[in-house]
């Protein structure tokens, strides 16, 4: 818990947090809607299950070539999941993103990431500070990268938000003051404890 002399306090912390890096390119075709429904998650932010989608189709027609009802099997496995993908609901979809360890603050954020990025390039971020509030969707602007030693393509990004919403700015306030109180008491009662 340190000030750093920001605006905000920041706290390391595991939260539901998935990112997109947008390219300079990409700025002017893609804009974010104010209140994210869970089609746009899903079709924005789960990119990965469309292309693991992609590749299951893939494979299911390699193995029709051996054993044409196993792939109908496993055909009618990948229809079931993808009808109960799309019954879900934005509350349920948020609790599939993945928790990263973030350094958090009501101005921006930093996290590590497995992947090239430019400084010009903007970060759309989605994260879910409180159980029952939908996630916070917003774009951020690099305000630093850091390669990562001894790891290949692995690089520290530091963020800022760009346009958050002060309804959104309050959650993250919310967040980061309950986990400082929660660490406070954590310490009080281990030194009571000692």
């Amino acid at each position: 818990m340190k000030n750093d002399q920001r605006l905000f306090f920041r706290i390391d912390v595991m939260m539901p947090c998935s990112y997109r890096i947008v390219s300079k390119d990409e700025l002017e075709k893609i804009t974010l809607p104010e209140i994210p429904d869970s089609k746009y998650i899903e079709e924005y932010f789960m990119q990965n299950l469309a292309q693991l989608d992609e590749q299951i189709n893939e494979v299911v027609a390699q193995i029709n070539l051996k054993s044409s009802l196993l792939a109908s099997a496993l055909s009618a496995m990948n229809s079931k999941i993808n009808f109960m993908m799309q019954t879900i609901d934005a509350n349920q979809l948020a609790r599939a993103i993945p928790q990263r360890l973030v350094n958090l603050s009501g101005g921006g954020v930093s996290f590590n990431i497995n992947e090239t990025i430019e400084p010009d390039d903007k970060i759309d971020l989605l994260i879910k500070p409180l159980e029952n509030e939908p996630p916070i969707l917003v774009r951020c602007d690099v305000v630093n990268i850091t390669a990562i030693e001894d790891e290949d393509n692995a690089f520290r990004v530091a963020l800022e938000y760009q346009n958050l919403a002060e309804d959104d700015r309050r959650k993250l306030l919310f967040f980061i003051q309950s986990k400082e109180i929660e660490f406070a008491q954590h310490e009080r009662k281990k030194n009571k404890d000692d």
